[in-house]
């Protein structure tokens, strides 16, 4: 069953039970000194050389890679997707900087259409002189393929375990993967907007299974939900049919199926790579996508 079926018509009698809004397991885990350890540990993490550090204890095989200063002066636009924001980057973004790019990171209203994070993401993109490398994690694939079409300084995509529509394309069309069952809405007071959550208690195992169960917690917590209308909108341009692309295939998605990922990262003929990742690659491989972002900085570079 396709989510544009299940969750656009009356939702009152199809909610699941929401989750309860406390989280003693959690907070039991947690602690007082495991708190201070971590409010520690994510200041230090916006230094490169602690992110560098942080991000090799995570990356497995990838832990080799060493960011180099070249190529530089090229613009990187982060695009978050559904159930995360801008800071979902934290451990790329460093990276980036201490190679030499101007990063941007925009925040998604997530709240109205997909018109709506396409212009809040032009608006990054309009300050901007020289070539733009767009990236997009989950939803923000979708972002980028309609933000970076007709745009000359666009010079690559980067998708990361991301949606890749076709023209006329909608979300909710796509096959499910077995983490979207794990979601629910909620009509908002005085709208008619119905929002999607993850259910925190499933957060991690639907969405970030190979993230510690501490920064996993953080994230269910400061998640940014997905309004209803993003999986009936449909794309209306298409960046990858004209852009040079790239493409991360997270095999262990439980969000988007690594099938479907495949399927966007072969008709868009995608430089791939396949990573053992849940869905929050961007969180679980830094390295790995930091790398396809600079293999598509340097193209950029080249062909300026």
């Amino acid at each position: 069953m396709r989510l544009t079926h299940r969750f656009t018509q009356k939702r009152a009698s199809e909610a699941e039970t929401r989750p309860g809004s406390t989280r003693r397991q959690f907070l039991t885990y947690l602690g007082a000194g495991a708190a201070s350890t971590a409010i520690v540990s994510s200041m230090q993490a916006f230094s490169p050389a602690t992110a560098l550090a942080a991000s090799n204890k995570n990356a497995g095989s990838a832990s080799h890679f060493t960011p180099t200063a070249q190529p530089s002066g090229v613009n990187i636009v982060l695009v978050h997707g559904f159930w995360a924001d801008g800071s979902s980057y934290s451990r790329i973004i460093p990276l980036l900087l201490a190679a030499g790019h101007t990063v941007w990171a925009p925040q998604l209203p997530l709240t109205a259409h997909l018109q709506d994070d396409v212009n809040a993401t032009l608006a990054i993109m309009a300050q901007l002189q020289g070539p733009i490398v767009l990236v997009g994690h989950s939803y923000g694939g979708a972002v980028i393929t309609n933000a970076g079409a007709n745009q000359p300084n666009v010079t690559g995509l980067v998708y990361a375990s991301a949606f890749a529509p076709d023209q006329g394309e909608v979300l909710g069309q796509y096959p499910q993967a077995p983490g979207t069952a794990n979601l629910y809405p909620v009509t908002y007071p005085n709208t008619a907007d119905t929002f999607l959550f993850i259910n925190q208690q499933k957060f991690k195992e639907s969405f970030a299974q190979d993230v510690d169960i501490i920064e996993a917690g953080i994230m269910a917590s400061a998640q940014k939900p997905a309004n209803v209308t993003h999986f009936t909108d449909p794309t209306t341009s298409v960046a990858w049919k004209t852009v040079p692309s790239w493409y991360l295939i997270s095999t262990n998605d439980r969000m988007i199926p690594p099938e479907t990922q495949q399927m966007f990262a072969s008709r868009m003929k995608a430089t791939t790579i396949s990573v053992p990742s849940s869905h929050a690659s961007i969180v679980s491989h830094p390295l790995q996508v930091f790398s396809l972002i600079q293999a598509a900085a340097k193209a950029s570079v080249i062909k300026s």
